[in-house]
């Protein structure tokens, strides 16, 4: 995939752009993807087309995934690039006609655009899917718009996915997703406390941006160089051993003895087992997490 945040000199011909902030790379926007794939079938260059920094970071919520993980799920879509528009304020204040014909058209040639129901665009969000309809046919393009899918009478949208994760509800948020809530990262060093005891962990730190389930213990598969491990993991700010407040995921792949430092791992959070705790001793932490581990292997029925 072609990574394009350098908009200065784009020219591109002959495109099939998707619109949106594709923020967690949900079930409705896959179905801007697969649309996306077809169009690439046909001989046209497909584009997602999306905002930089991550998503949308105009205001103060937090992403469903980190600009990296953004990068790494649009990857794996198969899609011939992906385009980070700068949203400055010279983009910002573009009537959506202007937006059609400046960007869409004398950019990237554009030859057919998918985009939900509820996309908006141009100077105060003035444009909807109608105006795009409209302004394809009067340049010479065609416009794919889907409606929002539903989950049990529910609308999928990057805010109740939100609101699933911020509740610990796991499975809801796969749902919505079409896939488990994941955190993708660079495996970094920890304090070891875990080769001490038996346990080892990988550790990996949490973006900023990034929004997170309640602090607490997962189950948990891991993906690793297109290989799936189970264990289970602890996100959070480790209270027993650590005085810091850095935010970071520790997980214990069972059966797993790769020296994996400096790899990038994902790691997807399946299940809610107890909330982050802070414990008298470093044994009664093991005993905890042996209990946890038994819980996790009886889940995935290994």
């Amino acid at each position: 995939m072609q990574h394009i945040t350098n908009v200065t000199d784009i020219q591109l011909h002959d495109t099939a752009v998707a619109l949106g902030k594709f923020d967690g790379f949900h079930r409705g926007h896959q179905l801007l993807i697969q649309q996306l794939m077809l169009w690439q079938e046909q001989g046209m260059t497909g584009v997602i087309f999306t905002f930089a920094p991550a998503g949308e970071r105009i205001g103060s919520a937090k992403l469903i995934d980190s600009r990296t993980e953004k990068i790494y799920k649009a990857e794996k879509t198969g899609v011939d690039i992906l385009l980070e528009y700068p949203f400055t304020k010279e983009f910002a204040s573009l009537e959506p006609e202007a937006f059609v014909t400046e960007i869409l058209i004398k950019q990237l040639g554009v030859q057919a655009v998918a985009i939900g129901r509820d996309f908006r665009f141009g100077k105060n969000r003035a444009g909807d899917a109608e105006t795009l309809v409209e302004l394809g046919k009067k340049y010479g393009f065609q416009v794919r718009v889907f409606d929002k899918l539903k989950e049990k009478q529910e609308e999928i949208s990057s805010s109740a996915i939100r609101n699933a994760i911020m509740n610990g509800q796991m499975k809801l948020t796969a749902s919505y997703m079409g896939k488990s809530y994941s955190i993708y990262g660079e495996v970094v060093h920890g304090q070891g406390l875990g080769h001490t005891i038996g346990i080892p962990t990988t550790n990996q730190l949490i973006s900023e941006e990034k929004l997170v389930p309640p602090f607490g213990v997962y189950v948990a598969r891991i993906l690793w160089k297109n290989q799936e491990y189970y264990g289970i993991a602890n996100l959070g700010c480790k209270p027993t051993v650590s005085k810091g407040d850095v935010l970071g995921l520790e997980t214990y792949i069972f059966d797993f003895q790769q020296e994996i430092y400096g790899e990038w791992i994902e790691v997807e959070l399946l299940e809610f087992i107890r909330p982050e705790q802070k414990f008298d001793t470093v044994e009664a932490l093991l005993k905890q997490i042996k209990s946890d581990i038994k819980f996790t292997k009886i889940y995935h029925r290994i």
